[in-house]
């Protein structure tokens, strides 16, 4: 029965098998199969029947009151030392004592054992392929989800398996793979050094390491460290080869990144000669950066830094700057900045700002000090240079004789010099910091105070070395003229940061300059009479046509109305003859008497050509005993002018005989000069008045317009003076352009007149 049973019984049923074939045989009242619960005890069979089972492996034979004449048999189910269950047969007692009867159930006993036993060991085998396939299985899947290239080869490095990641990336096949086929995924100029690595790992059964590009199935490389180890068997021989590829493209780009922040760093920290460091002084561990060391005077390559050389180089009366202190954690600061020298060991000196911060634990322990060192050299002298340039500048403006102020950029005063003071009357520690309106209080034409005297003075485009008069109250309240300039104080950034003021006491000058322009006029007239003095001939000979020509039409007239009968109708044309040469000697009086006056100038809308041509009748009779021959040009755009008709007509007629007086020396050549007239295109006229005598040399022409200066041996040098001060007065310009023996031309300009001035009547009209 028992060798019926099929393979995959179990346990329960091998039992039950057992105890039926028990039941049968001859004296069996009851059987039954007992498995050990644990160690120690199975249920319905004392303890120590166990282990006397467990000691001996026979069976025992045990009375029990029961029944009479009956006993309780217990066979132990053994494979070799391990009792796995006990047979519990209940026998009569006549077949207790027989010896065969015993061992026919030992053997019973002892082939269920065998079959329970294999059972176990089947179901071991079983489990333990279970967990060896999920073992498996879980392996497969951790090695194919591995965010990494694995490996394995066989003895000789052809490849054996590869995970998922690896084929992945590689895009080859299993075929392409095999062998040695694997070594294509390597990138071409690195396929040397990754087969030498791998032959000598092989060589010497050694792990092996390298670095090596790999080339993604795209076609792109990426940076990889492949690992390789070997698997020995218990004999130590390489039965297998496995291998990792760790992708570190992302870490070499860290790496990169980390070398050019550090260069950066380093390049940053060089460019602005600030230094960094770092002392842990539990372990003394110290470190700083290459631009530190060089502050210091040490290099960086040469010696072993610490904390201590580098204190060594500060100077001793500095060193607190940055030594710690024995004070206790709690009351050290969080942070500290110091100014400081190093002293290296030439003697020169380098001064550096000194920042420190103190690195402290959860518990509040001192754990790491970090600083930095800013080279401050440069700027320290540069601010001694600025501070003595300060001093020049307060000195140079102290003692110049003008006065001087300057404002910051809300417009306080924060400067003012010793002739400032005496003008102003306040001094410099009374007006430090003061609206500058409240030190520097301008009354300007409508005589009230000016609010602002910063921005009035640089809101007016000046000449600086002009100025701009108004009147300045002291603080006493007395007031004085003076004429202003200023100009801002711009920064690098184009800001405005505030102001410069410069003025002075105009009394004395505007008085000197009121005597100077009575001299002028005074000259000037004395100019004009000089002037009809020379053409006294020319005058007296154009008042002889006039009044010549009024004897001859009044005695025509007497003769007409004589007459038997009077010719009434001659007579009264002869009169309008008289009439009109009286109005003709009348306005050459009129222009002789106005250039003789000293009159005030009277501008107003003219024409040019007019007044060209009423100095050209004046110059006419002197003109033709000189032999010079007047050519004239007129452009009628050109026409309209703006001035006074009598300071023209002085500035034409000195050109004029000025022009004359230089053709004297020519004896065969024909004198002419040449008056012309043109509009230019900013809308000025120019009149220009050429002549083709000797010509003046280059000096002589750069001083023409100078007072005083002369060519001719009777002159007094002021003629062209006095020209160019009427042309400048008129909004003008006046220069001459010549050549020596070729002529020269004098060119002057005139402003039109502006749309709102009334319409001027020319010779025509």
């Amino acid at each position: 029965m028992l060798r019926a049973l099929s393979a995959d019984a179990d346990r329960e049923g091998i039992a039950d098998v057992l105890v039926r074939a028990c039941l049968p045989i001859d004296g069996v009242t009851n059987a039954e199969v007992v498995f050990l619960s644990d160690q120690h005890s199975a249920l319905g069979v004392p303890l120590e029947e166990i282990w006397g089972l467990r000691e001996n492996q026979q069976s025992v034979l045990t009375t029990t009151g029961a029944m009479a004449g009956a006993a309780s048999f217990f066979v132990p189910l053994c494979c070799g030392n391990r009792l796995l269950a006990i047979l519990k047969l209940d026998v009569l007692g006549h077949r207790a004592d027989d010896v065969q009867y015993r061992k026919d159930f030992e053997t019973l006993a002892a082939f269920a054992a065998l079959r329970i036993d294999r059972m176990a060991v089947q179901a071991d085998l079983d489990d333990a392929r279970e967990r060896a396939r999920l073992a498996e299985r879980e392996l497969r899947l951790s090695w194919d989800t591995l965010p990494a290239h694995a490996w394995h080869t066989r003895p000789d490095g052809t490849l054996e398996a590869v995970n998922r990641e690896w084929s992945g990336y590689s895009g080859l096949t299993e075929e392409e793979s095999s062998g040695f086929g694997y070594m294509r995924v390597f990138h071409p100029d690195d396929i040397q050094k990754v087969t030498e690595v791998w032959m000598r790992s092989l060589s010497q059964e050694v792990p092996g390491e390298v670095e090596t590009r790999m080339m993604r199935a795209d076609g792109k490389a990426r940076f990889f460290v492949i690992r390789t180890v070997p698997i020995r068997d218990e004999n130590g021989k390489v039965i297998r080869w496995y291998g990792i590829n760790i992708d570190v493209e992302d870490l070499k780009d860290a790496e990169r990144e980390i070398a050019r922040t550090a260069a950066a760093l380093a390049e940053g920290q060089k460019m602005s000669r600030t230094g960094s460091w770092s002392w842990r002084p539990g372990n003394d561990s110290f470190s700083w950066s290459d631009e530190c060391a060089r502050i210091f005077g040490m290099d960086p390559n040469e010696r072993q830094p610490s904390f201590a050389a580098m204190l060594e180089r500060v100077h001793p009366d500095d060193r607190t700057a940055i030594e710690p202190t024995d004070a206790s954690p709690e009351s050290w600061p969080g942070d500290t900045q110091n100014e400081m020298r190093i002293v290296v060991p030439d003697g020169t000196i380098t001064f550096v700002e000194s920042r420190t911060r103190i690195v402290r634990d959860p518990a509040g322990t001192v754990v790491e000090y970090v600083g930095t060192v800013r080279d401050i050299t440069e700027s320290k002298l540069a601010q001694d240079r600025i501070q003595e340039s300060e001093r020049r500048y307060a000195a140079t403006l102290s003692s110049i004789g003008d006065a001087v102020i300057s404002t910051d950029d809300k417009g306080r005063l924060m400067f003012i010099n010793p002739v400032a003071e005496k003008l102003t009357g306040w001094t410099q520690i009374d007006a430090a910091e003061r609206p500058v309106g409240e030190v520097f209080q301008l009354i300007g034409e409508t005589r009230e105070l000016v609010g602002d005297p910063v921005s009035e003075v640089l809101a007016r485009e000046v000449d600086p070395l002009i100025g701009i008069q108004y009147a300045l109250r002291s603080k006493a309240g007395s007031e004085l003229i003076i004429d202003v300039s200023g100009a801002p104080i711009i920064d690098s950034r184009g800001d405005m940061k505030g102001a410069v003021l410069v003025f002075r006491d105009m009394t004395q000058r505007n008085e000197t300059a009121d005597a100077l322009r009575r001299s002028k006029e005074d000259l000037a007239r004395m100019s004009r009479l000089t002037a009809i003095g020379e053409l006294a001939v020319s005058v007296a000979h154009e008042m002889n046509q006039p009044l010549m020509a009024i004897v001859t039409n009044a005695a025509a007239s007497m003769s007409w109305l004589e007459g038997k009968p009077p010719n009434i109708e001659e007579a009264t044309q002869a009169i309008g003859w008289v009439l009109r040469d009286g109005h003709r000697a009348g306005e050459v009086l009129s222009g002789i008497l106005a250039l003789a006056r000293n009159s005030r100038p009277k501008i107003e809308p003219l024409s040019v050509r007019g007044v060209i041509e009423e100095v050209l009748q004046l110059t006419k009779n002197e003109l033709r005993q000189r032999g010079v021959v007047v050519e004239t040009v007129y452009d009628n755009a050109a026409d309209a002018v703006t001035g006074d008709r009598i300071q023209l007509q002085q500035v034409l007629i000195n050109l004029v005989m000025n022009g004359a007086d230089a053709m004297t020396s020519l004896v065969d050549e024909r004198r002419v000069l040449h008056v012309a007239t043109k509009r230019l295109s900013d809308g000025l006229t120019q009149v220009s008045v050429s002549d083709n005598g000797v010509g003046l040399d280059p000096d002589t022409a750069e001083r023409a317009f100078e007072a005083f200066f002369t060519t001719k041996a009777t002159g007094i040098g002021m003629g062209l003076s006095i020209c160019r001060s009427i042309i400048e007065a008129h909004g003008g310009h006046i220069w001459v352009t010549t050549e020596k023996g070729e002529g020269s031309t004098f060119t002057f300009t005139l402003l039109p007149p502006s749309s709102s001035q009334e319409r001027f009547a020319t010779p025509e009209e």
